[in-house]
């Protein structure tokens, strides 16, 4: 299973500010492997995931091609159709991937009973989502736990595609470090992986990613395999790991 952009451009026009948020994007996020989206805040990084899982906002104006496994995917009945089970979404903000009404656990429980994939407490285990807290509404939760929630119930699932948008953001480096190391393992099962991130000193202490494509006022401006993205003559992409560096 594939996950592909082909020359997608996106066009946001609200009436009342009108931007070209992403331009002629080539993108493919390949099986078993995992592919980090780079750039700076703002760039375009979650629209493009928003173009991979379906979910570009009502006043966008596209054009291009979002392929699935080699399928243009047209029109969001084909994109309810593929949620969950073959593309699943850690989004920026875990907390919109539950309803406020009814507790993590309750939501959780039946993510598992739908899919059948995985069971909650392995799920749990490796989102690092402590057990305690599935009695806790949404809100209840800090950052950092509700994030690895929402990684919880996309693992429930078990997406062939999994798109994760800034999955370790609001965690410490220990269990950042462990969430890396559960997306690397996620994607040796086969499955496609897009990590979006700004968190590059962790990224590559890790080693987890395979390929890492650098985005730039909404257009890819650098790809690369992550051994080789050293020696790309590229003052953008270089001055992430100039940081990394200081």
């Amino acid at each position: 299973m594939t996950a592909e952009l082909r020359e997608l451009t996106v066009h946001i026009d609200t009436g009342r500010w009108s931007e070209t948020v992403l331009e002629a994007v080539n993108l493919v996020v390949p099986a078993g492997r995992i592919t980090a989206l780079l750039g700076e805040s703002g760039c375009g990084k979650s629209m493009t995931a928003a173009a991979l899982t379906g979910n570009l906002p009502e006043s966008a104006q596209a054009s291009g091609h979002v392929l699935i496994n080699g399928t243009h995917v047209q029109d969001r009945r084909h994109w309810k159709q593929l949620r969950g089970s073959t593309v699943g979404l850690v989004p920026q903000s875990g907390v919109t991937a539950f309803t406020a009404e009814a507790t993590v656990g309750t939501q959780l429980r039946e993510l598992e009973r739908r899919h059948r994939r995985c069971t909650i407490g392995r799920a749990c285990a490796s989102a690092c989502y402590p057990i305690d807290a599935l009695d806790l509404y949404p809100h209840q939760h800090s950052g950092g736990q509700i994030q690895r929630a929402a990684l919880a119930a996309a693992l429930l699932a078990a997406p062939e595609v999994l798109i994760a948008d800034e999955p370790t953001a609001s965690l410490d480096a220990g269990t950042a470090y462990e969430v890396w190391t559960t997306l690397r393992r996620y994607a040796d099962t086969g499955a496609a992986v897009l990590a979006i991130t700004q968190e590059v000193p962790l990224l590559t202490a890790t080693g987890a990613a395979d390929h890492m494509v650098f985005m730039r006022n909404g257009q890819i401006t650098a790809s690369s395999p992550a051994t080789e993205v050293h020696s790309l003559a590229d003052s953008y992409v270089q001055g992430f790991f100039h940081e990394i560096g200081q």
